[in-house]
């Protein structure tokens, strides 16, 4: 890249932290560390004054953590009515890409498309924030096969628009479509088209995620996206991110039952999958950006919702092998922050790669008035394959995904909110 297209106060910041930029990347500049060429961000720049409401929605955004989402690492001020928006790399194609190499997405494809991304929309809805520019380039196919919404600008400009930023995803999927030959593809003959779904929920009030994860399954059920020259890499776990844990439908049990038994789920749209995110904060350590320090993931008030995000949090705290993260997911001193502390003690400075939770269910044990002040939650989740990298550098040491498996944490509440205090079989 000629270091001269790239503004001056960007190509400062990025040298700051230790990167240079190397291309335009969509509406900004991905660099590399200048240490380590393995390790990639991208700058957006944002047409913002950095006052109040700005750094509170900064913050906010910088917490919200989503597998379809990339991560916030931070904002930076750039110069004068310019921000810089520091976010992990997404490697992939876009949906414009991908339908400019292919045919049109068949129902099954768009579904796995349109209920990842819906996720991601409730989750920057659920922090008050709107992503306002959905589209076929700014949702982007990683190579793996998991759809990420890109380009998160719109979420610093203030503006709340939940049902716009829905019916654009709506919009886009249906561009991806066959239009009139809709039911050549559809995967289930005599039932209504996803199309037909799609386009009905165009003209519904008050238009929410709900709304649209349930037309995509009463429609059809989720397939892999075909990626054009790299069909092989879009593995089969694509179908199960999208269909929340991949269970199969019981025989005799109708779609629409099958759907309510997904929407008891605490998780709800949100927990499709919730993967370790590898950390690229490291290589922006040095930033103080907006004068505020990176906001911790918010635990629900609702002890359910709560013990879901919380098995999340700890999929993160060790993947990362950070003992100073087990606050945030323990009460320190109580049976599982021992535990988890002879957890990390025991990797010996191991990275765990690839390590992610499937949180399949998630309700209230019935109180019998024996735990005092503690509150149960039993939680069925799946842990995915993940490999175990020596710190010496030697081999690494794959291991398998666990069978479903089901515990109860004991929560109590604290000022942080909700913490585990002990987990039990139950």
């Amino acid at each position: 890249m000629d270091r001269f297209v790239v503004p001056t106060d960007v190509e400062s910041a990025l040298a700051g932290a230790g990167f240079r930029p190397i291309e335009a990347a969509g509406t900004g500049w991905l660099a590399v560390a200048l240490d380590d060429p393995d390790r990639r961000l991208e700058m957006h720049v944002v047409p913002a004054v950095a006052d109040v409401g700005t750094s509170e929605r900064a913050a906010r955004l910088c917490a919200v953590r989503h597998e379809h989402l990339p991560q916030v690492l931070d904002v930076v001020e750039l110069s004068s009515g310019r921000l810089g928006l520091v976010v992990e790399h997404v490697d992939g194609l876009s949906l414009a890409q991908i339908r400019a190499a292919r045919a049109p997405l068949a129902d099954g494809e768009a579904v796995t498309v349109a209920i990842p991304a819906a996720g991601a929309l409730a989750a920057l809805h659920d922090a008050g924030l709107s992503h306002g520019a959905v589209s076929e380039s700014t949702i982007v196919v990683r190579p793996d096969g998991r759809p990420v919404l890109t380009d998160l600008r719109g979420a610093l400009a203030g503006a709340l628009d939940i049902e716009g930023d829905l019916r654009r995803l709506v919009a886009t999927v249906l561009d991806q479509m066959p239009g009139a030959d809709a039911h050549l593809v559809s995967d289930h003959v005599g039932e209504g088209s996803l199309r037909e779904a799609l386009e009905g929920l165009l003209t519904v009030p008050g238009l929410d995620a709900d709304q649209l994860v349930d037309a995509c399954y009463d429609a059809t059920g989720p397939e892999p996206v075909r990626l054009p020259d790299a069909g092989a890499r879009a593995s089969s776990a694509l179908t199960a991110m999208a269909r929340e844990g991949d269970q199969a439908r019981v025989p005799g049990v109708t779609r629409r039952q099958d759907r309510e038994r997904r929407r008891s789920r605490a998780a709800r749209v949100g927990a499709v999958v919730v993967t370790a995110v590898a950390v690229l904060a490291s290589g922006v350590a040095g930033w103080r950006l907006l004068d505020h320090e990176p906001a911790p993931s918010p635990v629900a008030d609702d002890p359910v919702q709560a013990a879901v995000e919380l098995s999340r949090v700890r999929a993160q705290v060790i993947g990362a092998g950070d003992v100073s993260r087990l606050e945030t997911v323990d009460i320190a001193g109580g049976p599982a922050s021992v535990a988890d502390l002879q957890l990390l003690a025991g990797l010996d400075g191991a990275r765990v790669d690839g390590l992610a939770v499937d949180v399949q269910d998630a309700r209230l044990v019935e109180d019998n008035g024996s735990r005092g002040e503690t509150t149960d939650v039993a939680v069925t989740s799946v842990m995915s394959a993940h490999s175990r990298v020596p710190a010496d550098g030697g081999a690494t040491v794959p291991v398998a995904a666990s069978e479903a498996r089901t515990v109860v944490l004991g929560l109590r509440w604290t000022d942080g909110g909700w913490r585990v205090w002990d987990v039990v079989e139950p």
